[in-house]
């Protein structure tokens, strides 16, 4: 009884290691960590997508991150026309962290859609239908 339980297990732990090892290179599975091996070892039209789908998803998050970070500022800061008093400066600095980590944040966005970009051109010169 106990030997058909074992062989059971080893069966359902090989088949375990089966399913995520077709799934490597899946763009849920690529990380900063990762992500260098995977350009590195890209030669199918999948891994090349797999990778312009991670760069996609980061210009994503980096455009959001901007327009929260946007967002924040204006919900603490309404327009309520010139100030003065001893909160100028706060608001002043503020506003430039404001513009500055947006205007970063931004760009990063615009450089991930480009890596993007020229993935998803690799993905359709090794055949892939995109």
């Amino acid at each position: 009884m106990l030997r058909g339980k074992l062989s059971l297990f080893g069966i359902l732990v090989a088949l375990g290691f089966a399913a995520a090892w077709s799934g490597m290179g899946m763009a849920a599975d690529l990380t900063p960590d990762n992500v260098g091996a995977a350009m590195a070892s890209a030669k199918t039209a999948q891994d090349y997508e797999a990778i312009a789908t991670y760069y996609d998803a980061r210009a994503k998050a980096n455009k959001d991150q901007a327009d929260e970070i946007k967002a924040q500022y204006d919900a603490i800061h309404k327009r309520k026309g010139k100030r003065t008093g001893s909160d100028t400066e706060v608001i002043e600095t503020q506003h430039t962290f404001m513009k500055h980590a947006t205007a970063h944040y931004l760009d990063l966005a615009a450089d991930d859609a480009k890596m993007a970009e020229e993935y998803h051109k690799l993905a359709k010169a090794a055949g892939g239908g995109q």
